[in-house]
């Protein structure tokens, strides 16, 4: 009597196991959809100046004085690769050995570089 016993508890335990692993995964993935979420790009006219300023303090480095590349790649051509909204994520979020740009920058500032960019076709 007392093996069935056991035998019960530890089926029941097991069941209530499963479904709060079930129930635990299927919260994460909820909050996981939200955390993909980026923010929209800011609506803002285009200031070349302001973009190229930007550029130069923080992007030089690794893409080179005329976009052509150093460790970074080549951006002389990437608007023809990549739209505006595409080149926005990418400077906010990062990307492989790209750091993100989020913490350091304004949204309205790396919008500001990704429509720049996204003019180099």
């Amino acid at each position: 009597m007392y093996k069935w016993t056991m035998a019960g508890i530890l089926g029941i335990a097991c069941l209530l196991g499963v479904g709060v692993l079930f129930t635990d995964i299927n919260s994460r993935q909820g909050g996981a959809k939200q955390e993909v979420t980026a923010p929209k790009m800011p609506e803002a006219p285009m200031n070349a100046q302001a973009a190229e300023t930007i550029y130069k303090q923080s992007c030089i480095a690794c893409h080179g004085t005329d976009l052509e590349g150093k460790m970074g790649p080549n951006l002389q051509k990437i608007g023809g690769k990549m739209t505006d909204q595409q080149l926005f994520k990418l400077v906010q979020n990062g990307r492989g050995g790209m750091p993100a740009f989020k913490s350091s920058l304004k949204d309205e500032d790396i919008a500001n570089v990704a429509r720049w960019l996204a003019e180099k076709k």
